[in-house]
């Protein structure tokens, strides 16, 4: 009954969410400049964020994750902490983002509680099913094959017979997108197409006028 409620309480909470942005800081001087242009991509509408950070040692990606946790709030965003579940009970995050050889979902609540959000990055359908059938909130679906016509197909699928809320990842930008929308896509989660845009605000925006 409680992990119903729970599931229904999370779906919820990410069912109107359309445009997630996974962070990179590798090309940043500094910091400053690396929140300085999350925030500016809050301004144009990201409403999830997934902080990846690997260039900086633990005490400074929880720094910038308690940052990131304030502007999240200003902004009525979601913040998540990609892979380290120990930095998101710290910060107290949303959640916990998984990758295919992290934690299990159902330890990540034992460290976070019943109530975290838990997403998982997959790349075909067997790793979506898995990743379904162990109770996720959401997963991130950037499909590797080695045909463009079996990517199409995966995406298409994944869409059509997905539950839970699914964000289309990739190189995903704006000279693609439109095909991409055409094949049901309705959530999408970017990296570069944001990050490195010269005003990330302005490219949010533009990314979420072709969202459904």
């Amino acid at each position: 009954m409680w992990d119903k409620l729970k599931e229904q309480f999370n779906l919820l909470k990410l069912e109107k969410k359309k445009l997630c942005l996974i962070t990179n800081s590798d090309k940043f001087e500094s910091k400053d400049l690396f929140l300085d242009a999350i925030a500016s991509a809050l301004q144009g509408g990201v409403d999830i964020v997934i902080l990846r950070e690997l260039a900086y040692p633990d005490n400074v990606v929880v720094e910038i994750a308690s940052k990131l946790r304030i502007l999240c709030d200003e902004y009525g965003a979601t913040f998540i902490v990609n892979n380290r579940s120990d930095i998101a009970m710290i910060v107290e995050a949303d959640g916990v983002h998984l990758g295919q050889n992290d934690i299990s979902p159902q330890d990540a609540h034992t460290v976070l509680g019943e109530n975290a959000i838990i997403g998982k990055s997959t790349h075909n359908p067997d790793e979506v099913i898995k990743a379904v059938n162990e109770g996720v909130d959401y997963i991130t679906f950037e499909p590797i094959a080695d045909d463009k016509f079996v990517v199409e197909e995966y995406i298409l699928w994944v869409n059509e017979n997905i539950d839970v809320p699914v964000f289309l990842a990739g190189e995903i930008n704006l000279k693609n997108i439109n095909n991409i929308i055409q094949k049901g896509t309705k959530r999408i989660a970017l990296t570069n197409a944001i990050m490195y845009a010269q005003v990330p605000e302005d490219s949010a925006r533009k990314m979420l006028m072709y969202l459904p």
